[in-house]
């Protein structure tokens, strides 16, 4: 037997039928799926445990921001090496990437930022995010359709042996000091 687990923005479900599987999804948006062959993958896949992380490695916040009237984006990034806290933020002029919105702004932060590391001697990285896609694009989870998608997986496959990175969620303004703190510093970066 198969098992297809589907994750939208709130229900997590578990199909035995590839039939009844795409009824459900059938124009839903911002779906997640995957088949399994066994009930217990399946479930493992919609409530995913943690990875243990170690915060003794070098830790970054990452978000992006848009600007409606102007069509620019940005980033806002903190990183954390030892205790230090590093602060960057780039604004990104209307170019073939702004239709992504702030999600182009959190992929070139994301980008920044593994750079940064590598420029630095950084081996392993976390990055904390509060948009799934920079996680998912990366490990290759998510089919890159888009082009800041597609430029994000080029990236990656220049630099996965270089760096390992460990990608860790959280929800967005939920007073997470350097989530914040990088939300503002996009902001920030275009004047908003």
């Amino acid at each position: 037997m198969k098992y297809y687990a589907v994750i939208t923005q709130n229900e997590k479900e578990i199909f035995t039928s590839w039939e009844a599987c795409k009824e459900y999804m059938s124009g839903k948006k911002g779906i997640h799926y995957k088949g399994f062959s066994t009930l217990e993958e399946a479930k493992a896949f919609l409530n995913p445990t943690q990875e243990e992380v170690s915060f003794d490695l070098p830790t970054a916040y990452i978000d992006g921001s848009y600007d409606a009237k102007t069509g620019r984006y940005s980033f806002g990034g903190v990183l954390i090496i030892d205790g230090v806290c590093k602060k960057f933020q780039k604004k990104y002029e209307p170019d073939i990437y702004s239709d992504a919105r702030n999600v182009a702004g959190e992929i070139k932060g994301a980008g920044y930022i593994i750079n940064y590391a590598i420029n630095h001697g950084i081996k392993e990285l976390n990055i904390i995010y509060d948009y799934i896609g920079i996680e998912k694009w990366y490990t290759g989870e998510w089919a890159a359709n888009s082009l800041i998608a597609k430029s994000y997986v080029e990236f990656k496959e220049q630099v996965k042996n270089q760096i390992v990175v460990h990608f860790i969620k959280v929800k967005s303004h939920t007073n997470n000091t350097y989530n914040d703190m990088a939300d503002q510093l996009a902001k920030n970066a275009l004047g908003i």
